[in-house]
């Protein structure tokens, strides 16, 4: 302290001298940064200011100037320092009054606006507006304390720095540092003011090692930051050693944002299609919310393709993307060229949720062999097998001052393989809110007179399909029903047809309802149910006894038919509790039960008095049916029998209270024993014969703390089956258990049982202090590593959420899930019959913690054979990765190798091998 105040006060001696020898001179500009005191701003002189922590602070004063005096203050220099230079150092500060210098010692720091400077040697030259930094060696001769430089985001290590802060250029010797999740190494650098980088014996890579295992080598790279890195002639190299990769010059694009340019293709080869380029073209940033990608492949043999991709956005009200594709296939044979096109449609559009209205879309479309004929099992194996496609365009509205919604959806569903369409156009719907008429006028809410409520659903839609109509519903062929092809092709000239076989109609839904609590524990709850629905034609039905058949016309008029039904339920919850007693660890057994029993009423609108149902003679010998005139319609016909059925069910929920072991801030634990244990029936009494209907049956329950899921489920047909000689038998009116049969016949039964296993997750410790420190420096020289965030860059972040399959946990070493399934059904005396038995299984497999092996198949144990199996090998090589897909038999079988940089600003530097499932039919 004595020796710094010592200097201190000498300084302040000599510059208050120094200031009077010449008091009509104008005040020089010095180094030091002048603040926001208007006493500062202009000047003249310097001293040292410190503060209690050691940090110290050049300021300029002028001790000439009479803060009295009205004279005009000089004006600023251009050259004057813009801001408070502040600076420190553990070791020690050295001063050279007359050379205007001062040197800094030991771990050495120095913040200039945003500016900051870390070095074990510092020094500061105010003549010559330079600092100059640099490290130094200790007693064996290894480097310490690299100046590093830091510039609001951009950082350098490097040997030496030389920075004029008047011009803002550096000269840099040595440099390492990360421009946009790239990292660049230079022999020597110099920075211009626009934060250029002229590099000499630079390496460029996206390894943020200090020995790098690949870069590209240039004598020669100029760096923009946040646009491109421009490069003379360049090699690329692994390690140190060099590849045949020649380049006359480079352009690697590093834009903060989204900027146009050239997407590469990627190459290869087909058997079927030969040497190919792929996904080559040009990318179009066309403005902040949309874009434009066009990319072609092409293929020696002659085949070629197209794709364009744009993605919009509409602040604050939706986003989406559009992308067609188009695929003309030359396939080379020993009975000449075939050829064939395919394309495919895909638009989808998401609202953000703002206002009372909202619009949406998903389309997907397109000829009915893209999928097969393009690179999708390996990428996408369900979508390689799926035969559906649907798409969708909807609408909603909200009304503020009505009870009401309003939404409109037109549908459009593809199967490939049948070439069948079915398209609503549209699909509409219009609700009203649940209203409470009663409830302002009953003073009790719990009065079943305040609870009763309705409300008003209307549906109604146009739907056409290129499939022929069915008449098995009928029970007859009509005699002017004409058999043609299951399908109709859409094109104009069937546009009559399809229009006269479309189904138009509406349906009117009104439900009321209340409910009250009887006797405290019980809650009944009646209903009323109104329907009506609405068509745009109906069907005649006119026996023609020449012909001995039924002949079926279609009149176009406006129709309607109601219906309704009634319906009551009682339902409560008991609740039993059972204490164990002598069994190690066990406390309870709880059984919840909710029974229920309820009554629902439908009468026959198969009476002719309704208008809807005719009984007609349809054949010769007099056999007659009874018909609906809207038979195959958008919404079916009112219900054709009556019905007075008692309904029965059953939910049981079984847990046990267990000791816990080793939780000592719970004394018990619960372990469910049935999730859902559950039974339900229904009898009715308006039917003539076999008013019991099947009893069902559900249960629900997991192991081992829900890593093991089974679930059962079936039904019991209770009525006696004998022999007639047919495989079923023939079924009587009488009940199972009055013959000893039980509870019947067990007619339907599946099975569900899952796992899923895997270790613990185990988080690297050094993961959790880089994340735990975040002030940390990106160069960390006990690692000879960059360190980069834990959490990749933003370009790579974009990049995993864009391409999630591509990517997998290494901190899981395995993983493991296996589900099996089994259906059968028994119809009477028939054999039992399985209809599904199969297992599936998928997982991964840590061989180290750098390769992960995934796969995803199963068994048809019916059909005894595999279902769609991949297999795939994820290699972690630190800066890059190896992905390896197979698909080792069936339809789809094909492989692909893939080597490239982690990096997406490197992506298109890859190795690729493929093998397409196409190629396996040579």
């Amino acid at each position: 302290m004595r020796r710094t105040a010592l200097v201190f006060i000498l300084l302040l001696v000599i510059f208050r001298l120094s200031a009077q020898t010449d008091s009509t001179r104008e005040a020089p500009a010095d180094s030091a940064t002048v603040g926001t005191n208007p006493e500062l701003e202009y000047s003249g002189d310097t001293f040292i200011e410190g503060n209690s922590e050691g940090e110290n602070r050049a300021v300029v004063r002028d001790s000439t100037r009479n803060p009295s005096d009205t004279a005009i203050a000089p004006k600023k220099r251009k050259d004057a320092i813009e801001t408070t230079i502040n600076y420190n150092a553990r070791d020690s500060m050295v001063f050279d009054v007359e050379g205007r210098k001062l040197y800094l010692y030991g771990k050495t720091h120095i913040d200039y606006g945003s500016i900051s400077l870390d070095a074990d040697q510092t020094s500061i030259n105010w003549n010559e507006r330079t600092i100059k930094s640099q490290y130094s060696t200790d007693t064996l001769g290894r480097k310490k304390g690299k100046p590093v430089f830091s510039q609001g985001s951009d950082v350098y290590e490097t040997e030496d720095i030389l920075y004029n802060f008047k011009t803002k250029r550096a000269i840099i010797k040595g440099v390492v540092t990360e421009q946009d999740g790239a990292f660049m190494h230079g022999e020597d650098v110099k920075k211009n003011e626009e934060d250029e980088l002229f590099i000499k014996g630079a390496k460029y890579s996206t390894c943020n090692l200090a020995d790098p295992h690949f870069f590209i080598e240039s004598e020669k790279i100029k760096v923009i930051p946040g646009n491109k890195v421009v490069s003379g002639p360049f090699n690329l190299k692994f390690r140190e050693v060099p590849t045949p990769l020649w380049f006359p010059f480079g352009m690697f694009p590093q834009p903060r944002q989204k900027a146009s340019g050239i997407v590469f293709p990627s190459y290869g080869e087909e058997s079927r299609r030969g040497f190919f380029l792929r996904n080559g073209g040009y990318y179009f940033a066309l403005s902040d919310y949309m874009d434009l990608r066009v990319t072609g492949d092409i293929y020696s043999k002659g085949g070629y393709a197209f794709d364009i991709t744009s993605n919009y956005k509409v602040r604050y009200q939706f986003s989406g993307a559009l992308n067609f594709a188009y695929n003309k296939n030359i396939i080379q044979g020993p009975e000449g060229d075939s050829e064939n096109s395919d394309f495919w449609i895909r638009w989808n559009l998401r609202p953000e949720t703002r206002g009372n209205s909202s619009f949406s879309a998903s389309v997907n479309a397109g000829s009915s062999s893209y999928n097969q004929n393009n690179n999708v099992a390996i990428v996408d194996p369900q979508r390689s097998i799926n035969s559906t496609f649907t798409s969708s365009v909807s609408y909603s509205q909200r009304f503020n001052r009505l009870p009401m919604n309003l939404s409109t959806n037109l549908r459009q569903t593809q199967n490939i393989q049948s070439g069948i369409y079915t398209m609503t156009l549209p699909d509409l719907a219009l609700n009203v809110n649940r209203i409470y008429p009663f409830k302002k006028l009953v003073k009790s809410s719990k009065s079943p007179l305040a609870k009763i409520s309705f409300s008003h659903n209307f549906v109604a839609k146009n739907e056409i399909t290129n499939s022929t109509p069915s008449v098995s519903g009928l029970g007859f062929t009509p005699i002017n029903y004409e058999q043609v092809d299951d399908t109709l092709a859409f094109n104009l000239e069937n546009l009559g047809t399809l229009y006269d076989r479309a189904k138009i109609g509406g349906r009117h839904t009104i439900p009321v309802s209340t409910s009250f609590n009887l006797l405290k524990y019980f809650t009944v709850s009646p209903s009323f149910n109104y329907q009506e629905v609405w068509y745009t034609k109906e069907l005649d039905f006119t026996y023609v006894p020449e012909e001995g058949g039924v002949r079926v016309d279609t009149t176009q008029t406006f129709s309607r038919a109601g219906s309704w039904s009634s319906g009551a339920s009682v339902n409560t919850r008991m609740y039993g509790m059972y204490y164990v007693k002598g069994l190690s660890g066990i406390e309870a057994i709880r059984h919840v039960m909710t029974p229920s029993v309820s009554f629902s009423y439908n009468p026959d609108f198969s009476d002719e008095k309704y208008g809807v149902y005719e009984t007609i003679q349809v054949d010769s010998a007099g056999n007659t049916r009874t018909v609906s005139k809207y038979q195959g319609f958008a919404y079916g016909s009112p219900r054709g029998s009556e019905s007075r059925t008692v309904g029965f069910s059953l939910t049981n929920n079984i847990e046990m209270k267990v000791r816990a072991k080793k939780d000592t801030a719970n004394e018990f634990k619960k372990i469910k024993l049935f999730d859902n244990l559950s039974f339900n029936t229904g009898y009715n009494f308006a039917a003539d014969s076999f008013k019991l209907s099947n009893i069902n049956w559900n249960a629900r329950t997991s192991f081992f703390n829900n890593k093991v899921n089974v679930t059962l489920g079936g039904a019991f047909d209770p009525y006696v089956y004998v022999e007639d000689g047919t495989n079923n038998g023939r079924k009587l009116d009488r009940y199972a258990w009055n013959n000893g049969g039980g509870l019947g016949n067990l007619s339907s039964l599946r099975t569900n049982i899952s796992f899923s296993l895997k270790p613990k997750n185990s988080k690297n410790k050094n993961d959790e202090q880089q994340n735990n420190n975040p002030n940390q420096s990106p160069f960390d020289e006990s690692s000879n590593a960059i360190q980069d965030s834990p959490f990749g860059t933003e370009g790579e972040k974009e990049y995993v959420q864009q391409n999630p399959e591509e990517y997998v946990d290494f901190n899981v070493p395995w993983s493991l899930r296996v589900a099996y399934n089994i259906s059968r059904s028994q119809n009477g005396l028939a054999d039992a019959q399985v209809t599904s038995h199969g297992i599936q299984f998928s997982g991964t497999l840590g061989l180290t913690d750098k390769t992960q092996i995934t796969f995803n198949s199963g068994y048809d144990v019916k059909n005894k054979d595999f279902t769609q199996t991949r297999i795939g090998v994820v290699r972690d090589l630190h800066c890059w990765s190896l992905n390896f897909n197979w698909v080792p038999f069936g339809r789809y079988q094909s492989f692909s190798l893939t080597i490239r940089p982690k990096s997406a600003l490197l992506q298109d530097l890859k190795l690729e091998k493929r093998r397409n499932f196409t190629d396996f039919f040579n």
